[in-house]
C-alpha cells in the first residue's frame, strides 16, 4: 500500500471495509438460519421415509409367501426300479419313452421339455445329461409309430410340438 495516503483516506477505506464486513456476516448469518430449517426439514422427511421404508419391508416379509408361485403337484411316479432299462446303449431311448408316456409330462410338449424332464427325473442313472437331439429322435420315432400325434411341425425358429393320441396309443 502507498504510504502517500492521508489519515482522512485511510479512514474512511477502514469504515467501508467494515461495513463490507457487516452485511457479509449478516448475509452468512441468514444463509446459517435458513441451511438449519432446510437440514430441520430434510431430517423430519428422512424419518418419515424410513419408517415408511420399514413398514414396507415388513409388509413384504409377512406376504413373500403368497406371492410365491405354487409348488407343483408332484406326480407320484408309478416307475420304480424294476421298470426302469438296464444299463445300455438303448437306457436314453426307453428312459425318454417312459418319460413322454408318462402323465406327469405337460401337454403339448416338445424335445427340450421332454430331455428336461428325463434329465430331472432319472439323474442318478445317465452318464450325462441327454439333449433335445435325442429326445426328437425319440419322439419322431414314437409319431412314426402311432403313439404321438404332431400339434406344430417344428421349423428353424421352433421346435415341434407332440401331444398323446387320445387312446394312448404305443
Amino acid at each position: 500500500m502507498s504510504s502517500k495516503l492521508s489519515i482522512d483516506e485511510v479512514l474512511t477505506n477502514l469504515e467501508a471495509r467494515a461495513v463490507f464486513l457487516r452485511e457479509r456476516q449478516a448475509f452468512h448469518a441468514q444463509q446459517e438460519v435458513h441451511h438449519r430449517e432446510q437440514r430441520a426439514a430434510y431430517a423430519a422427511e428422512l424419518e418419515t421415509v424410513l419408517q415408511n421404508v420399514e413398514a414396507f419391508r415388513t409388509a413384504i416379509a409377512s406376504t413373500a409367501n403368497l406371492a410365491l408361485p405354487p409348488a407343483p403337484e408332484s406326480v407320484p411316479s408309478a416307475l420304480d426300479e424294476t421298470t426302469l432299462p438296464p444299463l445300455n446303449r438303448l437306457m436314453v431311448s426307453r428312459l425318454l419313452r417312459l418319460v413322454v408316456e408318462s402323465p406327469g409330462l405337460e401337454e403339448p410338449f416338445g424335445p427340450t421339455a421332454v430331455a428336461a424332464e428325463v434329465n430331472r427325473r432319472f439323474h442318478d442313472r445317465l452318464p450325462e445329461p441327454v439333449g433335445p437331439r435325442p429326445a426328437s429322435d425319440v419322439l419322431r420315432r414314437l409319431l412314426a409309430e402311432g403313439a404321438l400325434e404332431l400339434v406344430r411341425k417344428g421349423k428353424a425358429s421352433h421346435e415341434a410340438l407332440y401331444t398323446r393320441k387320445p387312446g394312448g396309443g404305443g
